[in-house]
């Protein structure tokens, strides 16, 4: 396309050796892929002309409207960390992703916020299960008047323990069906995360 030897290239090959850095952390073929899809890009952007001036857009309001290199890298990064995590059942793996995501979108937040609930039971029953018997009048599922707790409790006349020691078989099946649930849901979820290809600006009207 005659339009590509338009670009002021200087310019094009500063903003993608910045991009090279910001996406460090990636295998070189995925980066090489990156920075082709994205020269690529800013090359067919420079090259629409408008119908009755002419003209092109300029490269720095291409690059603009793109964003930093530093985000863009971000993004990228955050797309291969989303794809391993929908390929692993390793919960810190899931969170790390979801908690990435959580910071761009709504949805992303509510996704973190139930993956934390889910966890943070799953992972209490499992601890009750395992800790009744070192601390068979403390640990359990506890009723009083404030609250419900469940865990380390001092008993009290105003605190009744429900499950007895049934808070082991009970956190042991329950715990783990919680962490696997969550895990399967988060898995879910990640389906719907922005990919970064998808976040750039639209051609201009």
């Amino acid at each position: 396309m005659s339009d590509h030897a338009q670009l002021p290239q200087g310019q094009v090959d500063t903003y993608l050796i910045k991009l090279r850095r910001a996406l460090g952390g990636l295998p070189a073929d995925d980066i090489e892929e990156i920075v082709r899809e994205l020269r690529g890009h800013i090359a067919e952007r420079a090259a629409e002309t408008d119908s009755e001036r002419r003209d092109t857009m300029p490269v720095e309001r291409i690059l603009r409207r793109l964003g930093t290199p530093e985000h863009i890298g971000s993004l990228y990064i955050a797309d291969a960390m989303v794809a391993r995590a929908r390929a692993t059942f390793s919960p810190m793996l899931i969170i790390r992703a979801t908690t990435r995501w959580a910071r761009t979108t709504v949805v992303g937040f509510l996704a973190f916020v139930v993956g934390f609930a889910g966890y943070a039971l799953g992972l209490a029953l499992l601890a009750c299960a395992v800790l009744k018997p070192f601390f068979p009048g403390y640990i359990g599922l506890w009723i009083s008047r404030r609250a419900v707790n469940l865990g380390f409790e001092v008993p009290t006349p105003h605190a009744r323990e429900l499950l007895g020691w049934w808070i082991i078989p009970y956190g042991l099946v329950v715990g783990a069906a919680f962490l696997l649930g969550t895990t399967a849901f988060l898995r879910w979820m990640l389906r719907f995360a922005p990919r970064a290809a998808s976040r750039r600006v639209a051609p201009s009207a």
